[in-house]
């Protein structure tokens, strides 16, 4: 698998490192992750000068009931593995809790297209999820209401010139109107996370987006 060419900016490099991310957005950063070794070592810069930082600053008080809640979490049995050990072998590697909603949420809604829900309510508002595409098919032309975060975790598609592959990171906004297509290669599979729905821009993704649910 090749190394990924399009990255995370520095501004939502800096916001994962410091836990800043709702889980939608912090996920599909995180899949980038699995297959970026320079994005890996920004994160841990990132978080190293932060840990630096915090260091000079001067004590504060506990809450009354600290020690309590900390005992309790070390009392908590860990999250068991869960899916960890069973992604698809042509997939990057992806958090746990994305292959469950793979697996779990998984719904066709289209020929040759399936969704699964991971994060917030499905065709409304912010909210994060799985987009599996057949080779040659392509998203109807749109723009978008916010942002798009996008890692593509299988495959690849073909987008105003340019081909992105497993593991690039691509982020889109009102700015951008485009009609992405998988190529002929297979499956394409990706992680979006959006603020709002597809802003449809022909009647074909007026037609589709009901359905699709994107």
């Amino acid at each position: 698998m090749t190394t990924p060419t399009r990255h995370p900016s520095e501004d939502l490099i800096l916001d994962f490192a410091r836990g800043a991310l709702e889980r939608g957005r912090a996920a599909v950063i995180e899949a980038h992750l699995g297959a970026c070794p320079a994005c890996r070592a920004a994160v841990r810069f990132a978080e190293a000068v932060g840990g630096a930082l915090l260091e000079e600053l001067p004590p504060a008080d506990l809450a009354p009931d600290a020690l309590e809640g900390a005992l309790a979490r070390i009392e908590t049995p860990p999250p068991s593995p869960g899916s960890a050990l069973a992604a698809p072998d042509d997939w990057i590697r992806v958090p746990a809790d994305v292959l469950d909603a793979a697996r779990g949420n998984r719904r066709f809604s289209a020929p040759g297209v399936w969704v699964a829900a991971f994060t917030g309510t499905p065709r409304r508002g912010a909210r994060s999820y799985l987009l599996g595409i057949d080779k040659g098919i392509a998203v109807p032309r749109h723009t978008h209401d916010g942002k798009e975060l996008v890692c593509i975790l299988k495959g690849a598609f073909e987008d105003r010139g340019e081909v992105y592959q497993a593991g690039d990171f691509i982020e889109s906004d009102d700015r951008v109107e485009h009609e992405p297509r998988v190529t002929r290669d297979g499956e394409c599979v990706c992680l979006v996370s959006v603020d709002n729905s597809l802003v449809p821009r022909s009647l074909m993704a007026r037609l589709f987006q009901p359905f699709v649910g994107i």
